[in-house]
């Protein structure tokens, strides 16, 4: 394709597979607790901001919007699962640019509804379904970019920088298209490139300001945690894992050949994008611990490759490969959302079962020892937030264990002052235990008590105004 609009509509057939899509990542998780990550972006949502600690605004914002009238864990999660099924049906307009061959919108949308990592992150209150979502639709806007288009270009590569900082990788792939496609060169002598640009960084300005107020915070934190220097063979080998099964290894496979053998402008475009975040995470794989999902904003367009590809194939391989593809996709989230309920394989208390249990036994028996208005310093930020949520406690501390958000609220009282102090280890007193499957999940220790000298040194940041 040139880059311009076919005029054919979407298959019916697309819109069937995000909503089952929707519905099997909401049956997924279905009646079960905040992983903790969720319940921190909830207590954001509590005092919205345009930057934190850790992330950019647009989850706080998305979850305050969504529990205006109500505080459940489905309504808090909702919009990340219409931002995922949102995803579904991008990646398949990504691949009608790519191909006239009618199924292929079909088959990216079938790739990426099954794809492991995508059906996580599609479903939990996390950044990542925004940032997937703004990825794939800016990619999509790329591949059909020309004069005033530049602008929806910008303004949706910008929300993606608002949703995750991973879709600053969105650029230097442009950047890299731009070597292999002429007509994309063009593009740069013309002022509606450049003003596409300017639109991403003002949407993106008031995130640039926050942290510019708060000694750059956010930012420094997550070059730190992107470019370490701990990396080791086994790191490598896991994260190399993580993203062979995250996006699926047939979808994977087929993108990869897709984009060797298309050097159609709108190809190139797609690949570029898409391949470009996944050559800087391995490379700091190989400095560091990676996880699989912080590449998953480029899976939709790897799927929507991986569907043009099928799409060429004859009608009984493309079948046999795409229906492969998204058996494994089901049995694993088949697989997983039983384990969540009833563990036969993993262990009740290993991390992928007991972040989803536990919770709300273990709040209400710390409001057994202190009100929730009692000032309280958790170890960690999970322990924190889900206190916080589940438990009503206001009066939440830094975080010893590791900085967090809670560092720079840091509501509690003074060092010094009569504290509530949990610690997920502390041998010399009784623990409050939450239990799952008849397995002891989880240890808390609370004491009454003043406050621990952290761990490691304060962070250089300022206070928040109004905290």
């Amino acid at each position: 394709m040139n880059g311009t609009a076919p005029a054919r509509r979407l298959p019916p057939a697309v819109g069937l597979v995000a909503a089952g899509a929707l519905l099997l990542r909401l049956a997924l998780f279905w009646h079960l607790e905040l992983y903790a990550d969720e319940a921190y972006y909830w207590t954001w949502s509590k005092r919205l901001a345009f930057g934190y600690f850790d992330h950019p605004p647009l989850v706080a914002w998305m979850i305050r919007l969504a529990t205006l009238f109500s505080k459940s864990e489905l309504t808090l999660r909702l919009p990340f699962l219409l931002s995922g099924a949102l995803a579904v049906v991008f990646a398949a307009l990504i691949a009608r640019e790519l191909t006239d061959r009618p199924q292929a919108p079909t088959l990216a949308a079938l790739f990426a509804a099954a794809a492991p990592m995508l059906t996580l992150t599609g479903a939990l209150a996390l950044p990542d379904a925004p940032a997937e979502l703004a990825f794939t639709a800016a990619t999509w806007l790329l591949v059909r970019a020309k004069g005033p288009r530049w602008l929806a270009f910008g303004a949706v590569a910008g929300l993606g920088l608002m949703s995750k900082y991973t879709g600053a990788l969105l650029a230097p792939g442009v950047v890299v298209a731009c070597l292999f496609d002429g007509s994309l060169r063009a593009e740069l002598r013309a002022r509606w490139m450049w003003l596409g640009a300017l639109a991403a960084l003002l949407v993106f300005a008031p995130c640039i300001a926050w942290n510019g107020t708060h000694h750059w915070v956010s930012f420094r934190f997550q070059l730190r945690h992107g470019f370490n220097h701990t990396g080791s063979l086994g790191q490598f080998a896991w994260y190399a894992g993580g993203l062979l099964l995250g996006v699926g290894p047939i979808a994977l496979g087929l993108a990869a050949v897709q984009a060797a053998r298309d050097s159609r402008p709108a190809a190139v475009r797609v690949a570029a994008t898409a391949f470009f975040p996944l050559f800087v995470t391995t490379y700091s794989s190989i400095r560091g611990h990676v996880e699989a999902n912080w590449a998953a904003v480029a899976y939709p367009s790897l799927c929507a490759l991986a569907g043009t590809a099928a799409a060429s194939l004859s009608l009984r391989w493309s079948r046999a490969w795409v229906g492969l593809s998204v058996a494994l996709g089901l049995v694993a989230a088949g697989t997983y959302g039983l384990e969540l309920r009833e563990p036969r394989w993993l262990r009740p208390q290993s991390p992928p079962i007991a972040r989803f249990h536990g919770w709300s036994d273990l709040a209400r028996k710390v409001r057994e020892v202190a009100s929730p208005q009692t000032p309280l310093v958790a170890s960690n930020y999970q322990i924190a937030a889900e206190l916080e949520y589940y438990g009503g406690f206001q009066r939440l501390g830094s975080t010893p264990g590791r900085l967090s958000q809670f560092d720079l609220w840091n509501d509690s009282a003074a060092r010094g002052y009569p504290v509530a102090v949990s610690f997920s280890r502390r041998p010399s007193a009784k623990p409050i235990e939450a239990r799952f499957a008849g397995t002891v999940i989880r240890r808390l220790w609370v004491s009454l008590g003043p406050a621990p000298p952290a761990t490691r040194p304060e962070p250089p940041v300022a206070r928040p105004r109004g905290h």
